[in-house]
């Protein structure tokens, strides 16, 4: 195997690991499970001895009545033991309830993981792999993780029934039982192999399965539904779905191959194996070395050796395989992060504006040769407006992630009040912002509780709808701000516009206390009326907190203290509106080619 495709994790850590979680959420199913063990060998071994038993007493006993007594007192035990089996499976908490109840909580441990590791990461293609395979790992039924008790129970009967029969078989021939191990051996290849080259071909199949993913979450969205029916898009991804669909065929025609090839290779082995054992048995049971009850017995141990043996081996593999599988799952729920969730030092009062200052800082995405901020340096006084501008693309949005938290620095600190960040603790940290992003995704609940997260101080919650600008939108809904959002899961819900859906993150992001408002292009949904009512605001709203208001618009700039143009990932220039366009560099530059547009009809003829 490839040394990168090797679990961080040896195969007993990580049994012990699933071991441990099964005994700590559903003690039950072990105990059941393992119940089977000796169960499972005392049926085994009166299968095999039970027609050895008819032909000897046959052979040796004359009396029908002692014949019978054997017989029914054999079957008897075999029936009796089959009742216990079935009780103990019927008693097994409802077999599927366990394993659902075991993966619910899987799931539940990795979608606390999801929510709690650092923003930067969910962004990483590296860790999206990850977190993938982790998820289906849990998540989908059969999973070798989910089932690993039951396998490690049938590598124990496996094991257990091979050394004793072995035993048993080396008294007709110690030579036998050495050709059958050596051949059953040669089974374990194709196996092994064939085991590595699924797991070290997944990414592939991954790649194409997100991709099906994207076009199937595309094709149910309804952002995309205009869109697909005013530019005929459907049938472009019918096309891209039939152009994925032939990658896929093609990638399970080259496993599917190379199972078959397998698969003849151990049909072979078994033929050559079997063959030879049957006609040395024979052999000796014509020359009269073996009476016809040792016959029947041998003949049953020779075919049952092979299944042992090569259940040895499977079983092991399933092991193997699982606990590749939960090495993929514990790497991605044993991810560190980057930023402190430790404890931390004091947090500055919510109500008072602190300081920031970006000192030396660039950032890279990962796997880009390029970095997107190149060697920033920013002071930003306690309390002031600061507007961060330039065109798309020139990493506005990335700084304001940085001094949010959400990205680290490739290179460079970042302090907030004299301190770097990473000395807050992260979830303490986030409490000193309130932000409006440009994606945003609204919970199915009622506009109270997207605007205050579940708190009920309504006086507070309609002083920010009125101060959004959203008070006259929700005074015509039935229910006012206890209407639901999102129409999928609610039926008297309402979806809003996209202007009306900027109004409500704004409000939200008033109601919260903040030391620090972060405003990330919000007025690119808004009419010019609601833009003008926000900038004529824009001072009272940033009253006593420090401000970031990003924008590619340079008409909202002027409400700001100071302005920042970044251009190529890098401060091109720093001032007020004003010094800016004395200045004549690109600000003005920029400012003078936007409000060309503002100042003139369409005939072309000046508005002033």
């Amino acid at each position: 195997m490839n040394k990168k495709e090797k679990s961080k994790y040896s195969i007993f850590q990580n049994v012990g690991y699933m071991f441990g979680n099964m005994w700590k959420w559903r003690k039950s199913m072990l105990v059941t499970t393992f119940s089977t063990i000796p169960l499972n060998l005392t049926a085994t071994f009166i299968g095999i001895y039970l027609p050895k038993i008819i032909l000897d007493s046959l052979e040796i006993y004359d009396a029908f009545s002692y014949i019978a007594l054997v017989i029914v007192s054999v079957f008897s035990a075999q029936t009796l033991l089959t009742f216990i089996k079935d009780t103990v499976n019927k008693n097994n908490d409802h077999w599927n309830v366990s394993v659902n109840i075991v993966s619910n909580k899987y799931i539940k441990d990795f979608n606390d993981k999801v929510l709690d590791m650092d923003y930067e990461m969910l962004e990483n293609p590296d860790i999206q792999n990850l977190s993938e395979r982790a998820n289906r790992i849990v998540s989908t039924s059969p999973s070798p993780v989910l089932s690993l008790h039951t396998i490690i129970a049938s590598f124990a009967v496996n094991i257990s029934a091979f050394l004793i029969f072995g035993g048993i078989l080396s008294m007709l021939n110690p030579l036998m039982v050495i050709i059958l191990i050596m051949t059953s051996y040669a089974n374990y290849f194709p196996q092994k192999y064939m085991r590595n080259y699924e797991h070290r071909e997944r990414l592939q199949r991954e790649a194409v399965n997100r991709k099906f993913y994207y076009l199937e979450n595309m094709s149910s969205d309804f952002s995309y539904a205009k869109d697909m029916r005013i530019y005929n898009l459907g049938e472009h991804v019918k096309s891209l779905f039939f152009k994925i669909l032939k990658e896929y065929t093609k990638l399970t025609k080259k496993l599917e191959n190379k199972r078959f090839v397998s698969s003849l290779a151990d049909i072979f082995a078994v033929f050559l194996r079997d063959g030879a054992a049957y006609i040395y048995l024979i052999y000796r049971a014509a020359n009269g070395d073996i009476n016809a009850g040792d016959f029947v017995m041998y003949f049953a141990v020779i075919g049952s050796f092979a299944d042992w043996f090569s259940g040895i081996f499977n079983t092991w593999s399933e092991i193997a395989r699982a606990s590749l599988a939960m090495g993929d799952y514990r790497e991605f729920i044993e991810l560190k992060g980057k930023f402190n969730q430790d404890k931390g030092i004091k947090l500055p009062p919510k109500d008072t504006p602190v300081s920031i200052e970006l000192k030396n800082v660039s950032y890279s995405y990962p796997k880009s040769e390029t970095p997107t901020l190149k060697n920033i340096n920013l002071k930003i006084q306690a309390g002031e407006k600061v507007a961060v501008v330039g065109l798309n693309g020139a990493g506005k949005t990335t700084l304001v992630k940085l001094i949010c938290g959400m990205y680290s620095p490739t290179k460079g600190e970042i302090f907030v009040n004299g301190h770097e960040i990473n000395e807050y603790n992260r979830e303490e940290y986030y409490t000193l912002i309130s932000a409006v992003f440009q994606r945003y995704k609204f919970l199915p609940v009622s506009i109270s509780e997207n605007i205050s997260v579940n708190e009920t101080h309504c006086e507070k919650i309609q002083k920010c709808i009125e101060y959004s600008g959203l008070e006259e939108k929700i005074n015509k809904l039935p229910d006012g701000i206890n209407t639901p959002l999102v129409k999928e899961i609610n039926k008297n819900g309402t979806e809003l516009s996209g202007g009306e859906s900027q109004k409500l993150l704004l409000a939200r992001a008033i109601y919260k206390p903040s030391a620090i408002l972060v405003l990330d292009e919000p007025t690119a949904a808004l009419d010019p009326i609601a833009e003008s009512e926000l900038y004529e605001k824009y001072g009272d709203l940033a009253s006593g907190r420090t401000s970031l208001f990003i924008s590619h618009r340079l008409a909202s700039t002027r409400f700001c203290d100071r302005i920042v143009y970044i251009e190529n990932g890098e401060i091109a220039e720093t001032g007020s509106h004003a010094d800016l366009l004395d200045a004549g560099g690109k600000y003005a530059e920029l400012f003078d080619v936007q409000s060309h547009y503002y100042q003139k009809n369409a005939g072309g003829e000046n508005l002033e």
